[in-house]
């Protein structure tokens, strides 16, 4: 693997500067508040479509930012928010297994609904500032995506996309959630964030 492909899979405090990320899409990335509250002021039917939630190796860039001390079995979960019946949205949930069903009880009824609904009505639970980064096709988290979407494979070998994760901490329970900013969000205008701050930070609810 180049080093090229290194640094731009890399996670950084900020969303790097790239030419294919237009000014719309940096909007949705880098927006504070409710992503899908976002989403469905932007659209005219919204919904999240629930692809998997089970136990699961966490990925070689996931299992430090959950505080494992190796690459151990975590519960995982995958949604793509879909808007107007297009795909805006692939994101992944990993949870540190120890104490998860004390600590993060509602998500094994969760279902289809966005997984925000719980989180930010919680006051017991924190989050980490964002992380930002852009996945190339090498990225497993691509994979996944193109096996999700195959319309996602006919992207140009070198394309990539903007991505975002953060932690999140209630009691002794670590979950990290990223999102994956599909092609649809390049051109869906993007609501007015009245408050986002000049730090990149935002809203996660997935």
């Amino acid at each position: 693997m180049s080093g090229a492909h290194v640094r731009r899979s890399g996670w950084h405090s900020h969303l790097p500067d790239d030419l294919a990320i237009g000014a719309n899409l940096r909007r949705w990335v880098i927006g504070d508040g409710s992503l899908t509250a976002r989403l469905v002021a932007a659209s005219s039917r919204f919904r999240v479509r629930c692809l998997a939630q089970r136990m699961e190796l966490a990925l070689a860039d996931e299992w430090q930012a959950l505080g494992l001390p190796a690459r151990h079995r975590a519960l995982a979960r995958e949604v793509l928010l879909v808007c107007d019946g297009v795909p805006a949205i692939f994101a992944h949930t990993v949870v540190k297994p120890d104490h998860a069903r004390r600590d993060w009880p509602f998500l094994r009824g969760l279902g289809e609904r966005p997984l925000g609904g719980a989180l930010f009505v919680d006051p017991r639970v924190l989050r980490e500032p964002f992380s930002f980064a852009r996945l190339l096709p090498h990225h497993p988290l691509r994979r996944r995506l193109e096996q999700a979407v195959p319309a996602m494979r006919e992207l140009p070998p070198s394309s990539m996309l903007p991505a975002r994760r953060s932690v999140f901490r209630r009691g002794g329970g670590v979950m990290l959630v990223t999102e994956v900013f599909l092609p649809d969000l390049r051109e869906r205008p993007a609501p007015e964030s009245p408050n986002a701050p000049a730090s990149d930070q935002g809203g996660s609810d997935q």
